[in-house]
């Protein structure tokens, strides 16, 4: 047969009990046999076709899959409220229909997952600010009860009672009492900003559709009688969201008084922190006592004093320095306490409904921190791996597919921590968007 060479035969010998015996194979013979076989079964099996063959994914279809790669992500974990997750579900049955030429509904996940980032986020500063400050309490209250049974155990004069262990005492309680005060006005703070924020979020839906009935109203006044006219402007003005404003205004007020407390009990530590340090490191501003209360105790000046008068109490010094120390400490670090926690307010604000929706599925600070990690790793992760839209290359599926799991897997990349996830979320994926019956 023409287009094969003439090949020597191949011998090999093969042991027998009555000698070697020699077999060939004439190898033009085998092929020719072999093209035969091939051809007769290549005529009942189609066509496989070559990668350069296959047409490209089509943006649709590639931001469609890095869709369902996030959806089923985030419903796995819990990263999204159920209306949320609808939401998203129906944009992705709407990218399923047309083709939307860039990655928008990408977007709008990373906008809805970075809103959900700022409320966990806000609901765990909250609480570990709370939380602090519920500890430096007990701190300080452990600390003032250590100091009075030191001081009972104590052979003390009625001098050194009268000089110092009186005043010392006396700045301590207030001090504790400061504490516990503050306390208590972070928490009600906490509830009345939370009452405060739904109380607005209701004020605006009212004038949100008092607004609307009015445009509504307006745009089909061309096509009323005068009566017709006057009988909705009737409804327009009964319709009455000043209910609503009212109690927005009686929340607010409430949350006012309470931040206004705050600040005299600021102020209160800011007092006793100038009078625990040395007078030439202390502030400028001169130190005002409200009328009816009793000047703040200048306890260093009282403590320096009686090292040099009572010899008997030099035991006692380290302690005192240790509470000097703690009382100067304190105002900084509670003033930065208000600080972090009024900036932690603004998401709660801006979104009501969500925030309280996360708090009552998050209460649990350790599943809200690690929520927050999660949302923080998935938008990350669709930031990158969304340059793949917009890369200029056409991809057939094998090779975009390839190309996500290069993303998901890369090495120290910042979301490492959920790569495991991903990649079973991608099979999901990938499984429901190649069996679509389309």
């Amino acid at each position: 047969m023409s287009g094969h060479l003439n090949l020597p035969c191949l011998t090999r010998k093969f042991p027998s009990p009555a000698g070697h015996y020699r077999l060939c194979f004439q190898f033009g013979d085998l092929l020719r046999t072999s093209d035969s076989l091939l051809s007769m079964t290549n005529q009942n099996l189609p066509a496989i076709p070559a990668e350069n063959s296959l047409p490209p994914l089509n943006s649709q279809q590639k931001e469609s899959l890095l869709m369902l790669i996030v959806i089923n992500y985030a419903e796995e974990h819990g990263l999204l409220n159920a209306e949320q997750l609808e939401d998203a579900r129906a944009s992705l049955r709407t990218l399923f229909l047309r083709a939307t030429g860039e990655e928008t509904m990408l977007r709008k996940v990373i906008g809805i997952l970075k809103v959900n980032r700022a409320l966990n986020k806000t609901f765990s500063e909250m609480t570990t600010i709370l939380t602090g400050i519920r500890k430096s309490h007990q701190s300080l209250v452990s600390k003032h009860e250590a100091l009075k049974q030191q001081l009972a155990a104590m052979a003390i004069s009625p001098e050194e009672n009268t000089h110092f262990v009186g005043p010392l005492l006396e700045f301590s309680s207030d001090f504790v009492r400061t504490v516990i005060g503050f306390d208590r006005q972070m928490t009600e703070y906490k509830e009345a900003k939370e009452v405060e924020a739904r109380s607005a979020h209701v004020f605006r839906l009212a004038q949100e559709a008092r607004e609307r009935l009015r445009q509504r109203f307006e745009n089909d006044a061309m096509e009323e009688s005068r009566q017709e006219q006057a009988v909705k402007q009737k409804v327009y003005q009964s319709f009455n969201y000043a209910e609503a404003e009212s109690d927005y205004q009686y929340k607010k007020r409430c949350a006012n008084t309470i931040s206004n407390e705050i600040a005299r009990s600021l102020k209160d530590f800011k007092q006793m922190c100038q009078m625990s340090m040395k007078p030439n490191m202390r502030g400028p501003d001169k130190i005002r006592t409200e009328p009816g209360k009793p000047p703040c105790l200048d306890i260093y000046k009282i403590s320096l004093k009686a090292m040099d008068s009572f010899p008997g109490l030099q035991s006692l010094f380290p302690t005192v320095q240790d509470h000097l120390r703690v009382y100067q400490r304190s105002f900084g670090m509670f003033m930065l306490d208000v600080d972090k926690f009024n900036n932690a307010l603004g998401p709660m604000v801006a979104n009501t409904e969500d925030y309280f929706h996360s708090k009552e599925q998050d209460e649990d600070v350790r599943a809200t921190q690690k929520k927050l990690e999660k949302i923080e790793a998935l938008i990350a992760f669709i930031e990158d791996v969304s340059l793949l839209l917009r890369d200029g290359q056409d991809y057939v599926y094998e090779k975009f597919s390839t190309a996500i799991t290069m993303h998901i897997t890369r090495t120290a990349s910042k979301w490492s921590n959920i790569t495991e996830q991903l990649l079973h979320m991608k099979v999901a994926a990938e499984a429901e968007l190649t069996t679509r019956l389309t």
